[in-house]
């Protein structure tokens, strides 16, 4: 097609042909998706139709449904036929012409192609680079990948913003043929200066689109800058100034840490990584001590070489802290005094000076020296003369420009004019104990002298001692408690303050009662032994006077032998006494007193000596048994008495020794101590103890006894037995103590909160740990659960419960009534219950015969069980079969119809007739079978439709006159349905059958002496029972008339006899009647009958029962009272509502037959 166009238009250009382009079409470009307009105009309008061809090939007329980016544009009459183009694809990439179909006698001719060009920019490039931080000098290899341009695109990488050079680019074809891919690669080796800097690949194209550009940061392992310490202007401080200094480190990857140290002393100062800058300020409070420090900072990193450092030395001026006087100012008038003056350290050293009252004193030496540490320590000595002028003033140290003094006050003194003492009366004389006042003044001194009590020369410490000042005069008073030491003794008083001369002094001497200071007792000799004398010296001294001694021993004096007193201390005397004593081993430690009494005193000394005898060890407590329970902690009672002390005591049990460390429970005291840890039952038995000592050895023992709860070894349960058998409840108990009646047994019932008395069919017995419950002729009231329990003082009791099982055959729950049916009910529940001891299975049998189990049968069970009892439940569905087997059977009868009372006439009993099921309107009579090993029990269940009562049962005469008879009953089954009672009596004047709502009824207007058959049946919607029937006999008349008024008159005179039925009413019975003798036999026409009321009939009643079956009073007629079992009442002929069924004919073939029942007592 493109040769034939392009054959068209060079033979069209040959032969001049008229009419040319005024505009052709010319090579374009457009980026993709963007819209491009390719111009075309044709001179004159001449020739046909203008059409456009890409690749050589036709469009056709636009716009086409192939072509919809495709839009003509201009104005054709014009010869305007341009072509716009939107959202150009890569099929648009082609050659375009512009073609004049022939027309008005000229040749087709087309434009010359115009090349469009589709250009694609490039996509966003993808840079790859090995993941970092890099570092060692390993070279990076990096590559700038992109993909689908037109042109190719030009890939730039760039680093820290200035273009790589060494990169190698390859061009590789795209997604489409008409596409390109590029890829860039550099290769760079790692530097410091690189880290951080942003390694950018750039693509573009001539799509004139912005450069598409991805980036990576260069992360590098680069070692930090050595740090640089800021912020310290010059290295001398002032104490108490802030100092803040500021650790730089640049660069480092990863960035340093920064670490602060005071003299090689760590600092907790956080740095702060910004950027390439990682930083950490110090703030340090300057103080004294922080002169000459060094203050250090290290930048620590990963990346070697070692971490650098940088310090700073700084020295802090400071002053001293104090400043301090030594030696004291006060100087007797024209005497002299020196003192010190000392700085503490400073930086740098002061300068002294002394002032005393405003004048500088020129001091005597000065000087500086290094202090211990750092800082300048500054001494400066002065001489002061005493000046009365001076007296008073203060004399000041100054450390000059650092603002620190010291001072003390000035103070000349001169002796006092005058000295004397007030001493104590001589008598009475002082006694050891009392209390002392002693005063001493002096008058003038200055400064006041100072007064001072001395004993013996030296200074008092003892006593309480006050001074005063009043005016010129000084008093000082001591105040002592006299002691022995008193007596004798010289106090004085001395007046101190004048340094140029001895100080004054008074004295007085005391004489002081005391007893004896001390008593003490030697022995000889001083170990004795039993049998031996023993001789005791008592000595007591010193005292002042005398004492008198004496000895007693267990509240006894002794006779003893005084020796001559001697002088001794505090100006006293000793005196002393000699006592023999014969002793035997039962003077051990016995106590021997020596009392030293001092009459004028009222006061006795006393001392004591023990006599200690040698002898071997003496046990006490042997023989006895000791008592612990378990568990618990023991100290064997032994105790020994030896002299000297016991050597060794050695322990045996049961003849085994026991040894220091052979358990941890045992626990060897000094001596004879034994305690035994956490006692166990195996501790118990005989113990015996070996104790020496240096006179020989002595033995002895004792027995322990543990006590421990008791527990129950054996308990079989459960323990079965049947009915009539004997069993034996068995329980093993051990423990200490067991009395005999620790062990009860007990009955647990689940009424009662704990055990209940046993039995007295149950007999307990108990013999060596075994207690026994014995069970003859075993009954099934005696099972259950049984409780052994043993407690024997030693908590906790022992308990164990045993179950007696005491097996028996099944036994089934009585029935109740017939399970009626509900009028219109589909389905109906039998229950049955049974127990037995295993739990007996109940089954349900129908005519003999299991029933069917399977989920689509009617008939249903689900059974359970609740202790020995097991229930079942059978339920009986599609009753509506039932109903029209019976409706069937018994002429279409039907549940919801009344019935005839023909129905309940006798029918011929066969063989093979079931009562209860056809007969009773029954719909089945159900077995339950309960069955356990030891045998089974069966239960009948009839389940009835709604039917007539049952006979009523027990008629029996309550109250007999000569004209009635009282008569009550028990009412049989009802048939599901409301029942009354028709009562009838045979015999002379009998009156006609009458309806009770209740079970009582009283017959009235009878004859005297006269027996009478009665009969009573049942009634409701249904019909009637069978009868049951009593004869009774009414009383005679007595003797002696009773007048009118009193009692029963004579019966009133029979009622007009009713009028006759209407006509028509009577027709219609008559047709009625031969109608039922046609259908049914005809033999109780007389039910379909119903009275008039004119005819004594009750037009709210049919055959009789629907008013006697409503309860309620009745209005009397002549022949008796309807009753209930709490009144009688007399009733009238006159307005009756009882219906008399004087035309009731002789039913015959009921018999009350009594229930079999079976020698087991089960219902048959």
């Amino acid at each position: 097609m493109v040769q034939s166009s392009s054959a068209v238009f060079l033979w069209l250009l040959l032969l001049g042909v008229e009419g040319r382009f005024g505009e052709q079409p010319a090579n374009a470009s457009a980026v993709l998706g963007f819209g491009v307009q390719l111009r075309c105009a044709v001179e004159g309008g001449r020739g046909g139709a203008v059409q456009w061809a890409r690749g050589g090939l036709l469009l056709g007329p636009l716009p086409h449904p192939r072509h919809p980016r495709y839009r003509p544009r201009g104005d054709p009459n014009a010869g305007e036929h341009h072509l716009e183009i939107a959202g150009v694809t890569l099929e648009d990439d082609a050659a375009f012409e512009c073609q004049v179909g022939g027309g008005n006698g000229s040749a087709p001719q087309a434009s010359r192609p115009a090349q469009l060009t589709v250009l694609v920019p490039p996509r966003p490039p993808r840079l790859e680079a090995p993941p970092g931080p890099w570092g060692g000098g390993a070279e990076i290899t990096a590559r700038c990948h992109v993909t689908d341009a037109r042109p190719p695109a030009t890939l730039t990488l760039t680093l820290g913003g200035e273009t790589l050079s060494d990169v190698t680019t390859r061009v590789f074809e795209g997604s489409h043929p008409k596409l390109s891919s590029s890829e860039a690669t550099v290769r760079l080796r790692p530097s410091p200066e690189m880290d951080g800097q942003e390694l950018v690949c750039a693509a573009a194209n001539e799509a004139g689109a912005a450069p598409a550009r991805d980036s990576v940061t260069l992360r590098l392992l680069v070692p930090p800058s050595s740090p640089t310490i800021e912020g310290l202007e010059s290295p001398h401080v002032r104490a108490g100034e802030t100092l803040r200094l500021r650790c730089l480190v640049r660069g480092g990857n990863p960035p340093p840490s920064l670490h602060w140290d005071k003299d090689g002393v760590p600092l907790a100062v956080p740095w702060v990584a910004a950027g390439p800058l990682t930083s950490s300020q110090l703030v340090l409070l300057v103080g004294a001590g922080d002169d000459g420090v060094t203050l250090r900072c290290s930048a620590r990193s990963p990346v070697p070489p070692p971490a650098p450092t940088t310090s700073v030395t700084i020295s802090v001026t400071y002053p001293p802290a104090e400043v301090r006087i030594a030696g004291t100012a006060a100087v007797a008038e024209n005497g002299t005094v020196a003192l010190s003056c000392t700085s503490a350290p400073s930086n740098p050293p002061v300068q002294l000076r002394w002032w005393l009252g405003g004048r500088q004193l020129e001091a005597s030496e000065s000087g500086s020296a290094q202090a211990e540490g750092r800082g300048w320590v500054t001494w400066s000595n002065v001489t002061l003369r005493g000046r009365r002028e001076d007296h008073g003033k203060s004399l000041e140290c100054e450390a000059q420009s650092a603002g620190r003094s010291a001072s003390v006050p000035v103070s000349v003194s001169h002796p006092p004019r005058a000295l004397w003492l007030e001493p104590p009366p001589p008598v009475p004389p002082l006694r050891a104990g009392e209390r002392l006042r002693l005063r001493c003044l002096a008058r003038g001194g200055h400064p006041a002298p100072r007064l001072a009590w001395t004993k013996d020369g030296r200074p008092v410490k003892e006593g309480r001692q006050t001074s005063s000042h009043e005016g010129s005069l000084v008093t000082r008073e001591l105040v002592v408690t006299v002691t022995p030491s008193d007596n004798g003794a010289t106090y004085g008083c001395e007046a101190t303050g004048d340094p140029r001369g001895d100080p004054l002094r008074v004295l007085t001497r005391l004489h002081v009662l005391f007893p004896a200071l001390s008593v003490s007792i030697s022995v000889s000799p001083r170990s004795p032994r039993p049998e031996q004398t023993v001789l005791l010296t008592c000595l007591a001294g010193s005292a002042n006077p005398p004492p008198t001694l004496r000895w007693n021993r267990r509240g006894q004096t002794l006779p003893g032998v005084p020796l001559s007193a001697v002088p001794s201390s505090h100006s006293g005397v000793t005196v002393g006494s000699r006592l023999r004593l014969p002793v035997t081993l039962e003077d051990h430690e016995d106590i021997v007193t020596c009392e030293a009494v001092s009459p004028e005193l009222g006061v006795t000394v006393s001392a004591q000596h023990h006599l200690l005898l040698r002898h071997p060890p003496q046990l006490e407590g042997g023989g006895a048994e000791v008592v612990v329970r378990e568990h618990e902690a023991v100290e064997l009672p032994l105790s020994v008495r030896a002299h000297p002390p016991v050597e060794s005591c050695a322990w045996s049990r049961g003849g085994r020794p026991l040894l220091p460390g052979g358990s941890p429970r045992l626990r060897f005291g000094p001596g004879v101590a034994l305690t035994v840890l956490n006692v166990s039952r195996g501790d118990a038995g005989a113990y015996g103890v070996n104790c020496r000592n240096a006179e020989g050895e002595t033995r002895a023992s004792l027995s322990l006894a543990v006590l421990y709860p008791p527990s129950i070894v054996r308990a079989p349960d459960p323990v079965v037995v049947d009915e009539g058998g004997a069993a034996e409840l068995l329980c093993a108990i051990e423990g200490n103590p067991l009395p005999p009646n620790c062990l009860q047994w007990g009955r647990l019932a689940e009424a009662q909160e704990g055990p209940v008395p046993l039995p007295p069919s149950l007999v307990p017995t108990w013999g060596a740990a075994v207690g026994r419950l014995w069970v003859a002729g075993a009954q099934r009231d005696l099972g259950g659960v049984y409780e052994c329990r043993v407690d024997t003082g030693v908590p906790p009791p022992a308990r164990a419960v045993l179950r007696l099982v005491v097996r028996y055959p099944p036994e089934v729950e009585a029935p109740a009534s017939p399970v009626l049916v509900a009028p219109g009910a589909e389905s109906a529940q039998l229950r049955c219950r049974a127990r037995g001891v295993p739990p007996p299975e109940v089954t349900w049998e129908l005519r003999g015969r299991p029933l069917p189990s399977q989920h689509h049968s009617r008939y249903q069970s689900h059974q359970w069980r609740e202790g020995h009892w097991t229930s079942s439940v059978l339920t009986v569905t599609n009753i509506t079969l039932d109903r029209l087997r019976l409706r069937h059977q018994f002429h279409n009868w039907d549940q919801y119809q009344s019935r005839p009372r023909h129905q309940y006439r006798n029918w011929d009993q066969l063989e093979d007739w079931h009562w209860e099921e056809h007969r009773n309107r029954s719909v089945g009579t159900f077995v339950c079978v309960a069955q356990n090993p030891l045998g089974s029990a069966r239960r009948r269940f009839q389940l009835r439709l709604a039917d007539r009562p049952e006979a009523p049962r027990e008629l029996r005469v309550s109250r007999v006159t000569p004209t009635s008879l009282s008569l009550s009953w028990s009412p049989g089954f009802d048939g599901g349905l409301p029942q009354s009672f028709l009562v009838s009596a045979r015999g002379p004047g009998a009156p006609p059958p009458l309806v009770a709502p209740g079970p009582a009824l009283t017959l009235g207007g009878l004859l005297p002496a006269t027996p009478y058959d009665v009969t009573v049946r049942g009634r409701n919607a249904r019909g009637d029972s069978a009868a049951s029937g009593i004869r009774a006999v009414t009383s005679e008349v007595p003797e002696e008339p009773r007048p009118w008024g009193e009692g029963e008159g004579p019966a009133p005179p029979p009622a007009a006899a009713p009028a006759p039925p209407p006509l028509g009413l009577v027709g219609a019975l008559v047709a009625l009647g031969a109608l039922l003798v046609a259908t049914a036999g005809g033999g109780a026409l007389w039910c379909c009958l119903r009275r008039d009321p004119k005819n004594g009939g009750d037009p709210k009643n049919e055959e009789g029962g629907a008013a006697g079956g409503g309860g309620g009073g009745a209005p009397p007629n002549q022949y008796g009272a309807v009753g209930v079992p709490s009144e009688s009442l007399e009733v009238s002929s006159e307005g009756s509502w009882l219906r008399p069924y004087d035309d009731v004919i002789d039913w015959g073939g009921y018999e009350e037959v009594p229930p079999l029942v079976t020698p087991q007592g089960e219902l048959v």
